[in-house]
């Protein structure tokens, strides 16, 4: 069994089915790390997000703190976050959305003017409220990577990184993948990205319909404290800086980062304490998430699964791993996410479809 994509959703991935004692081969493109942010920290839950993530999101989140227990610490930290309304529409559509969290269940409340000041001090005193959470958190993606990585090898999975272009050819028994480290034959494949969804799906004749995000960036120089939550786009890290993060959809206009990303930080009124601070680095990269906005899990085509997020992010990904490792071992998705199998966007499981490689007997 192969295992393409070695970031965390796919070390995720090769640690579930080598605990199910079907220790995978993962291939990497590039070196250990080279799939993710140039900035470790991901938040982990967004109190914001639609209902159909939200719940599943937090009872994943929850699994960090079983995973630092199981691998090691790699930084998870529930910091909360919180929302902020700066007019009177704003603060009404507010709290209403945070009362309907609440009465769905879920840890989320508003905070009068005067708590939010109080919680944190350098946002701009106009400030009419905020919509809070206390388990929204961050973790260090790159450690997080790498512990998984060595509890992975040590189950029995063995990775390759600087694997190349994988070339993908199908036959009867399965597939075989010529790489830059040689040829490896897996009866099975799991992608675990859009980027590998498509490129493997083209070589195979598979079509999916994909959509591209955009996240952009920037990391300020060493502040003094500032921010104790997330707040709207931005958290502050331990050594001081200031990230500032934007997902946007592909269509927009990319324009000048930073000036995007300042306006992005005026917006969250951090300033004055940020309006001079540097912009020590700032960049946008690209990934590929399904057309319809939900995550992608479980058996897409004969013998080929997917764990694909709804978007960029790890939040859900132990959800997803727990789930496309089931698909593989036990044949079915989970009812948690049956919502999201990939049988949705290729109903037929047309096992015809897929190109046969021309050298199968």
């Amino acid at each position: 069994m192969a295992v393409l994509g070695a970031g965390v959703v796919g070390c995720l991935v090769a640690r579930a089915l080598a605990r199910r004692k079907l220790a995978p081969m993962v291939l990497q493109a590039e070196g250990p790390r080279s799939g993710l942010a140039e900035v470790p920290t991901a938040v982990v839950w967004d109190h914001t997000e639609p209902m159909e993530f939200a719940r599943p999101g937090l009872e994943s989140a929850e699994r960090f703190h079983q995973l630092e227990e199981q691998i090691g610490s790699f930084g998870y930290l529930v910091t909360g976050g919180l929302i902020p309304a700066w007019t009177d529409d704003e603060a009404e559509a507010g709290e209403a959305f945070a009362r309907a969290r609440a009465d769905a269940g879920m840890p989320v409340r508003w905070l009068p003017r005067d708590e939010v000041l109080q919680r944190e001090p350098a946002l701009d005193p106009k400030v009419r409220g905020a919509t809070y959470s206390p388990r929204e958190g961050v973790l260090n993606a790159n450690l997080l990577a790498d512990r998984l990585t060595a509890a992975a090898v040590a189950l029995g999975a063995t990775f390759m990184f600087h694997a190349g272009y994988v070339a993908v050819e199908a036959g009867r028994g399965g597939f075989s993948l010529s790489t830059a480290g040689g040829r490896v034959e897996a009866r099975k494949l799991v992608l675990t990205s859009g980027r590998w969804m498509a490129e493997i799906g083209a070589q195979l004749g598979l079509t999916v319909a994909m959509r591209t995000v955009r996240r952009r960036a920037a990391v300020t120089e060493k502040l003094p404290p500032l921010l104790r939550h997330r707040v709207s786009t931005a958290r502050q890290q331990a050594d001081g800086t200031l990230v500032i993060e934007r997902v946007a959809d592909d269509r927009s206009q990319a324009g000048c980062v930073v000036g995007d990303l300042r306006e992005i930080a005026a917006a969250a009124r951090i300033a004055p304490a940020l309006g001079g601070a540097r912009v020590a680095r700032a960049w946008s990269w690209r990934g590929m998430v399904s057309a319809d906005g939900r995550p992608l899990v479980g058996e897409f085509e004969d013998g080929i699964y997917v764990a694909v997020p709804h978007a960029p992010g790890v939040s859900l990904a132990p959800a997803l791993a727990h789930a496309v490792s089931a698909a593989v071992a036990e044949g079915r998705v989970p009812e948690a996410a049956s919502a999201w199998a990939a049988a949705r966007v290729h109903p037929a499981l047309n096992q015809s479809a897929r190109k046969d490689s021309p050298t199968d007997p």
